[in-house]
């Protein structure tokens, strides 16, 4: 039969076996051992458990993080670039600065709109890095044709990440969560007013 010991110590059976702390450890002389008075306490008194089972006292499992009941468990951002769920979960929760609990109490569709909200920002990190690798640029000056200089105004549609910026340099209040069409829409009308004023 396997015993296990939840005190903090070692502790001696009777019959010289040894149970360290944690450890379920096979005991011949169970049969025998169970009727003895000292063990019987320490099985009452929950320092001992039959079978492995872990102690009432032993403490909770640590809270996890409620994820999404929308989003698949992998989600490809870019080319071969993908994320776990769990990943995305992580990243959300790190933004949104709650504690776990503080998080899983989140409606859930806030909470769903948090998790897209990373997803975005994952992906337009991803365009991003795929842009700097195709272009060989690395860390230097890929994005130097969305600054404020464009005169023409016009953005790459198939770019989000550089729409984003451009609306952002007009004022705009953009967000990840926005589509091309309405980056591009804002865009225009800024710059209608911008050219009217």
């Amino acid at each position: 039969m396997k015993i296990t010991n939840h005190h903090k110590g070692p502790i001696g059976l009777p019959d010289g076996t040894v149970l360290l702390p944690g450890e379920p450890t096979t005991v011949a002389s169970w049969d025998k051992l169970k009727n003895n008075a000292v063990v019987k306490g320490w099985l009452d008194g929950k320092i001992l458990s039959v079978g492995g089972s872990p102690a009432a006292n032993s403490p909770p499992p640590a809270p996890s993080l409620l994820g999404s009941d929308l989003l698949p468990a992998h989600v490809l951002l870019v080319d071969d670039t993908g994320v776990s769920l769990g990943e995305i979960v992580q990243h959300a929760h790190a933004a949104s600065g709650l504690s776990v609990e503080g998080w899983n109490e989140l409606d859930g569709t806030v909470r769903e709109a948090k998790l897209a909200d990373a997803v975005e920002l994952l992906r337009s990190e991803a365009v991003a890095a795929a842009e700097a690798k195709k272009t060989g640029a690395g860390t230097g000056d890929a994005g130097g044709s969305t600054g404020t200089s464009g005169a023409s105004g016009s953005a790459d549609a198939g770019d989000k990440d550089a729409l984003i910026a451009r609306a952002k340099a007009l004022g705009i209040a953009a967000k990840a969560t926005w589509g091309v069409p309405k980056l591009q829409e804002a865009i225009a009308a800024a710059e209608a007013k911008k050219g009217e004023g």
